[in-house]
């Protein structure tokens, strides 16, 4: 390998370190987990000193005052890549993070060793290897780094951004290197359940890393806690000592982190940018004490030195039993006995008790509107959301809630159909791609069969009626699909329903039916009859038509294999969907089929109900 035959330079360190080769490192794994999933995203190779030698840090530090830097990453790179080429086959195809700094990436020699052929010597495919940019060094060119970056992604490589949030020039890197990954600094993840400071933070560079297409992994998780309120916040992708210590081998993940996962990350499933954003993703956790630990003169002792403290919620164990705002205190305590009068007193005397409280699956949009009906004194207090659990999650601001009511409001207006108001084809993109990543789910394809022919006979006001008619028998259906279940309107007469889960057929049979009674409000009495209706076709020949029909084609995540394209969904929904207007022309009325074929399946077979 060409890397491999580039001569080391002793340099400056005859007699204080020896020559650095990839003997003297030992690359450790450590996963990178799908916190909706628990599937493994890939591995970052991390390097460790040999035992009974310096420690790694210390040879940084002599790498770094003796001019060798070149050295000890080409060593970690190569003992990464000779240990990579050892793994089982099934653990070799994963993806593995390898860090580069940006002095070492921009290094001719980097450019000339790390190449396809090379890796390919090891049995390494370019596709299974992330080049990690550490970012707490400064990048001296950004057009040379931009070229690079191009240079590799053109290749099959992956990008990701180390420690995000808080090296050089973040943004400006950003720009130039457009990653696939963005891996937040742990500094940011540290703590954050208790930092609201940093809960909106994380909150602006999530939706910073879905704006740019990257996928956003929070690095130096170690508590529950973190983790709940990263998952709260948007975070899919989270790595640390709480899921697996780095290992001299890829190490799987505990069998109880696995079970605990998806128990935490449902309670907090609030991806997607539709009008059913819940609430529950916005809330932060804010100051607050326990009932009967404090007096009123401590409380505003804490409010005093505290300018920027706007209000604290009085807890009674995990559940909230109170509020104050700055407002409410001071009218409280600034009249002219108030202070004397309540100052040695539980502060629990004087809190406001009648709070706007919610749980947090609350959609934005219903909140918005219920904050603004309360009495003119409460109208700006901060929602206090609780779980399902009735413990304390956090608070909403009304500035944080108007602000994202109207940002819903616009993107709906922006990516809904005008017909029927519902999401349209941008957030659907969005639902698959989220679909994709998660475990058990269902894609249900919904098409309206003859509806070209009603429209000729009946007329494009009926016709945009009976699209509306469909739309709202699926959205009054979902709601029994399972909590999550979503319907979007692709256009003209084509529909989706995106499950988080397995869906029942009784509940897909009663959709049908429910539609095939609502369609005969459109026909006229003797067309429903005698079940058709004559229109001209093509050719323009007079034909009897039969009445309008639902087709459902249903997609279960079983049938599509590991790590799917979204192309393969719409490839496998599209020959589907045909089969199902066969089924549905068969049966007379309305009907679903079930995808029975595998991905890898020469031809689909399917079931027809």
């Amino acid at each position: 390998m060409s890397d491999d035959a580039a001569p080391a330079r002793p340099g400056r360190l005859t007699g204080l370190i020896r020559r650095i080769d990839a003997q003297d490192v030992r690359p450790m794994f450590q996963p990178i987990l799908n916190l909706f999933t628990g599937a493994v995203l890939g591995y970052e190779v991390l390097s460790r000193a040999m035992e009974g030698g310096d420690s790694f840090d210390a040879l940084v530090e002599k790498a770094k005052k003796f001019g060798t830097a070149w050295e000890l990453e080409r060593a970690c790179r190569l003992a990464a890549l000779r240990k990579i080429a050892t793994l089982p086959e099934d653990k070799r195809a994963g993806r593995f993070f390898v860090n580069v700094s940006p002095e070492i990436f921009r290094d001719p020699r980097f450019v000339e060793g790390f190449t396809l052929h090379a890796l390919r010597e090891y049995g390494v495919e370019q596709s299974n290897i992330v080049i990690e940019i550490t970012e707490r060094e400064s990048i001296a060119d950004y057009a040379q780094f931009e070229q690079l970056i191009a240079h590799y992604t053109s290749q099959g490589f992956s990008i990701a951004l180390d420690d995000f949030g808080s090296g050089h020039s973040g943004l400006v890197t950003l720009m130039s290197s457009r990653p696939h990954f963005l891996k937040l600094d742990m500094a940011l993840t540290r703590d954050v359940h208790i930092n609201a400071y940093k809960q909106h933070l994380v909150r602006s560079l999530v939706a910073l890393a879905a704006s740019v297409d990257a996928k956003l992994i929070a690095e130096g998780v170690e508590v529950w806690e973190e983790l709940e309120t990263l998952v709260k916040l948007g975070v899919r992708y989270g790595q640390g000592y709480l899921f697996a210590r780095p290992q001299p081998a890829p190490p799987g993940v505990a069998h109880d982190i696995l079970e605990r996962l998806p128990k935490l990350t449902r309670r907090h499933d609030v991806r997607g940018s539709n009008l059913d954003e819940s609430v529950g993703r916005m809330a932060v956790r804010c100051t607050t004490c326990g009932k009967g630990s404090i007096n009123t003169e401590q409380l505003v002792e804490m409010f005093r030195k505290n300018p920027s403290l706007d209000h604290l919620v009085l807890l009674n164990g995990e559940r909230p039993y109170g509020l104050f705002t700055r407002e409410h205190l001071y009218s409280m305590t600034g009249w002219r006995f108030g202070y004397s009068l309540f100052q040695k007193r539980p502060v629990e005397m004087i809190c406001k008790r009648n709070v706007l409280c919610v749980q947090g699956s609350m959609d934005v949009i219903s909140l918005a509107k219920l904050a603004m009906d309360r009495m003119r004194e409460d109208l700006y207090d901060p929602v206090v959301v609780i779980d399902e659990r009735q413990h304390f999650v956090g608070t909403v601001t009304i500035k944080q809630l108007v602000t994202r009511a109207a940002e819903l409001q616009v993107q709906s207006a922006s990516g809904a159909s005008p017909l029927t108001g519902l999401p349209g084809n941008r957030i659907i993109q969005k639902w698959i791609g989220e679909m994709l990543e998660r475990g058990a789910f269902t894609f249900i394809y919904g098409d309206l069969d003859h509806f070209k022919e009603f429209n000729d006979a009946y007329g494009f006001v009926l016709g945009d009626e009976l699209i509306r008619m469909a739309g709202q028998t699926l959205v009054e259906h979902a709601k029994v699909m399972g909590e999550g279940a979503r319907v979007g309107h692709i256009g003209g007469d084509d529909f989706v329903v995106v499950c988080p889960d397995n869906v029942a057929p009784d509940a897909l049979q009663a959709i049908c039916t429910n539609f095939d009674k609502r369609r005969l409000e459109f026909f006229k009495r003797e067309d429903r009859d005698q079940g058709y209706y004559f229109a001209e076709d093509r050719l323009g020949t007079k034909i009897a038509v039969p009445l309008t029909t639902l087709s459902l084609a249903v997609i279960t995540s079983d049938k599509l294999g590991p790590n799917p394209h979204p192309a393969m969904l719409s490839q496998f929904a599209a020959s589907l969907k045909k089969k199902a207007k066969r089924s549905t022309a068969t049966l007379g009325r309305s009907a679903y089929i079930f995808e029975q074929r595998q991905i890898t399946a020469a031809a689909p077979e399917v079931e027809a109900v």
